[in-house]
């Protein structure tokens, strides 16, 4: 009996060694630090082991491990992921930040339809055509059409996976090896993409899919290097040596009188002050009219860019209901599930698409809700 005990305390003290970020409000309270010198003691002093047996305490400690065991690592695989560079070169803000509310309409019942509480990621303000780069050395396992994230490239790493979502292009293939500071894509709007920005999240090994992000983390504490364009490397010619001609003996100069001081009998004459140049005058500016005019050209620029998302969007949108139509008349019967996994959207999306082309007449519906069918 004694030896069985001595085996479950060394167990449960291996346990919370390897556990080392769990709360301690959320262990048991047998696990006290005072339980890990009784461990030592026998080793120590034999002849005192059969006074400190407590079967009680290391019996209750073995019948409730489930809080160490069954505590998601939430914390551990956080502390696995090293610095990261930034995915651009330059400076450039932050235009929507981790886990941040919004209070446009459509950006909310995205979220409700990705089954995420606020933003999973960071936004930057890059605009179209800015050079991206991989945050840390890894394997490149999507490239190309992503669904809501347009045109994006996924990276796995050691520590876990980086998205970079909304591309312009990618300059990159799934499969390919992944350096630091090689450029992987252009910047742009593609996909469900409020304008052009470029959209930033990372994933840890084994995340917590129960944090309300689909897993994803908080990347702000990790980006604390730079990126810059790797330059070609240039081939070194070698020079032959110049030779230098021998240098010849010289005599020193013959020794000369110095010229004698020349009097100047005339009275100096008083230096004139430097002139000052005048200094021009600065037209006086109204700042109403100023900024009447910086509003006017945002606002013009803002409605340009809501007219090429939502030219995107919809060009986006019908290629998508080509696709599903295509896959319907290869399998005749689909199903949302089919849907949603073949174009890598979620839920209500794949709904959307589906209804849609039901109310169109290309499709027609059987069922309602999950087992609803489609057929052409």
């Amino acid at each position: 009996m004694a030896d069985d005990i001595l085996q479950d305390q060394t167990q449960t003290t291996t346990d919370t060694t390897q556990q080392p970020t769990v709360p301690s409000t959320e262990q048991s309270p047998v696990e006290t630090p005072p339980a890990q010198p009784t461990i030592e003691e026998p080793s120590i002093t034999p002849p005192e082991t059969p006074t400190v047996e407590t079967p009680q305490p290391t019996e209750t400690k073995t019948e409730t491990p489930s809080p160490t065991e069954t505590a998601p690592p939430v914390s551990q695989p956080v502390l696995d992921i090293p610095a990261l560079h930034f995915p651009f070169a330059g400076n450039f803000p932050v235009t929507f930040s981790f886990g941040q509310q919004s209070d446009n309409e459509e950006i909310k019942k995205k979220f409700q339809g990705w089954g995420i509480v606020g933003h999973n990621g960071l936004d930057f303000g890059l605009s179209v055509g800015n050079e991206v780069f991989a945050c840390d050395d890894g394997k490149v396992i999507q490239s190309g059409d992503n669904g809501d994230f347009g045109t994006s490239i996924i990276i796995q790493h050691s520590w876990g996976q980086s998205v970079y979502g909304h591309l312009q292009e990618t300059k990159v293939k799934e499969g390919e090896e992944i350096q630091i500071n090689k450029v992987i894509g252009l910047s742009g709007s593609s996909g469900a993409a409020f304008g052009e920005h470029l959209h930033f999240a990372i994933k840890p090994n084994n995340p917590d899919l129960n944090n309300s992000y689909l897993g994803f983390i908080d990347p702000a504490p990790y980006l604390s290097l730079s990126s810059q364009k790797e330059e070609p490397k240039q081939e070194t010619t070698e020079t032959p040596p110049v030779q230098t001609p021998p240098i010849e003996e010289q005599k020193p100069p013959e020794e000369t009188k110095p010229p004698e001081p020349s009097i100047n009998i005339e009275p100096e004459k008083p230096a004139e002050p430097p002139q000052q140049p005048e200094t021009p005058q600065i037209p006086q500016v109204n700042d109403e009219e100023i900024q009447k005019q910086v509003d006017e050209k945002f606002k013009i620029e803002l409605d340009s860019r809501r007219q090429k998302a939502n030219e995107a969007r919809s060009q986006k949108k019908e290629d998508h209901l080509t696709k599903i139509f295509d896959l319907v008349r290869d399998k005749k019967v689909v199903t949302n599930e089919d849907v949603r996994d073949f174009l890598h959207v979620s839920q209500s999306t794949a709904t959307n698409y589906l209804t849609e082309m039901a109310n169109r007449g290309m499709l027609k519906k059987e069922g309602e809700r999950g087992g609803a069918k489609y057929s052409i």
